[in-house]
C-alpha cells in the first residue's frame, strides 16, 4: 500500500524540516513556505492531508487557504490541521472567529509529535473509512 502523503505548509523552515525529518518515517511529505506554493503543490498532486501554519505572508494566510480548500471541489475532502505558534487564549478566540473555516484539529507549536502522529493518523483512518 502507497504512503500517504502530507502536505507541510509553514513560513518557518527549521520547523519544517524538523517536522518532515519526523514525518517521513510514516509518511510522504511535501513542502511549501507560503499559500502561492501550497497551491502549486495541490495542482500539482492532491495530498492526503494538509498541515497548515496560520500566520505565514500575512495573518490569516493559512485560514485562507483552509477556505480555499474547503471550497474546491478537487480538495473539499482532504482533511486539514491547523499548526500554530500562537498562544491559547489568540487560539480560542481564533477558533470562535474563523469558526467559517471548517478544518478537523487545532495544534500549536510547537507540537507533541506523538499527539500529532496519533491525530494524523486518526483523520486518515476516518476519511479512508469514509
Amino acid at each position: 500500500m502507497d504512503r500517504p502523503t502530507i502536505l507541510l505548509v509553514d513560513d518557518d523552515a527549521v520547523l519544517v524540516e524538523a517536522l518532515k525529518a519526523v514525518l517521513e518515517q510514516h509518511y510522504n511529505v511535501r513542502t511549501a513556505y507560503n499559500g502561492e506554493e501550497a497551491v502549486a503543490v495541490v495542482a500539482e498532486q492532491l495530498p492526503d492531508l494538509i498541515i497548515l501554519d496560520v500566520m505565514m505572508s500575512y495573518l490569516s494566510e493559512g485560514y485562507d487557504l483552509a477556505a480555499m480548500f474547503r471550497r474546491g471541489e478537487r480538495t473539499s475532502h482532504i482533511p486539514i490541521v491547523i499548526l500554530t505558534g500562537v498562544d491559547r487564549m489568540f487560539e480560542a478566540r481564533s477558533r470562535l472567529e474563523q469558526s467559517w473555516v471548517e478544518v478537523e484539529s487545532f495544534m500549536t507549536k510547537p507540537p507533541d509529535f506523538a499527539k500529532l502522529h496519533e491525530t494524523i493518523e486518526s483523520l486518515l483512518a476516518s476519511r479512508s473509512g469514509s
